[in-house]
Parts: structure tokens; sequence; C-alpha cells
């Protein structure tokens, strides 16, 4: 089974990779949601802030929608995490999105479990500007389930 701290050490693992001696980023997930923080986590659910800054803003000066889709695989992997041992591959990534947020936003993202099948953990997500509660985008998430299954 899953827990809680295992989604957020997830996310700390996928978003901290720095090189000591370059200050780069090791994986993509830690050049496209450096500087997430304020991981909260129970059974089925997590959030997490980012702020929107240069390093991921488009040519229009709000959020990126990669880094919102990047967001919705990363912080929905860990969600999963929090009730199953059983990861695996993105399935699918479904991300609608509504409303920009400027650099110097916050977005809020909370992601939760609706269901943990055989083969398949279907995940929402919701990315909320954080000045105003309004909903930026909204997300489903679907993992291929592989590995340890819980019981």
């Amino acid at each position: 089974m899953g827990s809680p701290a295992a989604g957020i050490e997830l996310l700390k693992d996928r978003t901290q990779r720095i090189d000591a001696s370059s200050g780069q980023p090791l994986l993509f997930d830690a050049t496209a949601l450096y500087g997430l923080h304020g991981f909260t986590a129970e059974r089925g659910r997590v959030s997490c802030l980012l702020p929107v800054t240069d390093r991921v803003r488009n040519v229009y000066g709000t959020l990126h929608g990669g880094c919102m889709a990047t967001l919705v695989d990363t912080v929905g992997s860990a969600a999963l995490v929090t009730v199953s041992e059983r990861s695996g591959m993105s399935l699918n990534i479904n991300v609608n999105y509504l409303s920009p947020v400027p650099v110097g936003g916050t977005v809020v993202v909370e992601a939760e479990v609706v269901k943990v099948g055989k083969t398949i953990g279907t995940i929402n997500i919701l990315l909320r500007d954080q000045a105003n509660c309004r909903v930026v985008a909204q997300a489903s998430f679907g993992r291929a389930l592989r590995g340890v299954r819980s019981t």
C-alpha cells in the first residue's frame, strides 16, 4: 500500500535533482518545476504550489501550457503513490486550459485519485490561481500500473 509520505518523497525527488557543481537540473521535471513547494499529502490527495517565474513562462508572460501538463503528470503521479505501491507509465493526459496565470503569480495544484484498478490508475487534477482561487486548468490523468500489487 502507498503512503502520503511516498507522495511527498516523489515530488521532492523529481523536482529537486540539481547537479551540485553546475547548478543545472538533472531531470526534465526539475527544469520545468523548479521552485515547487508547499507539499501536502493525505491518502489519495496531494497539493503543492508553483510560483510562475520567467523560467516557466510562455511568450505572453503567463504560465506555459507544457509546464501545466508537467504539473499534471508529476503531481498526479505523487497522488497515486499515496494509495498504491504500483506506479508505471503515463497512459494519457487531458488538460483543459481555462485561464492564464501571469509571471509573479502562484499556481495551486490539487491532485485526487479517482480510482485504482487492476491495471490503470485515474487521477483528477485542478490548477488554481492562488490570488483569486480561479481554476486555470482542469485535467484527468491515467497511469498504467505495474510492479508490486497493493492489497
